[in-house]
């Protein structure tokens, strides 16, 4: 097997797991609050719900 051929696979492996690891982390650092937020009005959105529901069955 050529050396010239190992080396470029080599390369090409190693440049794309370091643009994975880099995209991921800008996704990570933009994303996250975001999605944070998201869930946080979600769970405030079945608290109440749930708070409805228990007034109503206590009516």
């Amino acid at each position: 097997m050529n050396v010239e051929v190992l080396i470029l696979f080599l390369n090409a492996t190693l440049v794309t797991v370091v643009s994975s690891i880099v995209v991921i982390a800008i996704l990570r650092k933009q994303y996250l609050p975001v999605i944070r937020e998201l869930e946080k009005k979600e769970e405030q959105e079945v608290n109440a719900e749930d708070e409805n529901k228990h007034i109503k069955s206590n009516i």
